[in-house]
């Protein structure tokens, strides 16, 4: 489906982004959604301890 959002949370665009720009994002509020901030903090934190 490519369209615009049809319900209340869903997101308003989609795309593929360097993991090494998702840090940078969230500093800066372009990521606020709780359930994409659970699992990028997860990987971030995984990447880090590797």
């Amino acid at each position: 489906y490519e369209g615009p959002p049809t319900e209340k949370n869903e997101s308003d665009r989609i795309e593929w982004i360097p993991l090494s720009d998702v840090r940078g994002m969230i500093d800066r509020r372009e990521i606020v959604s709780s359930g994409s901030l659970v699992g990028l903090l997860y990987v971030l934190m995984d990447e880090a301890i590797r």
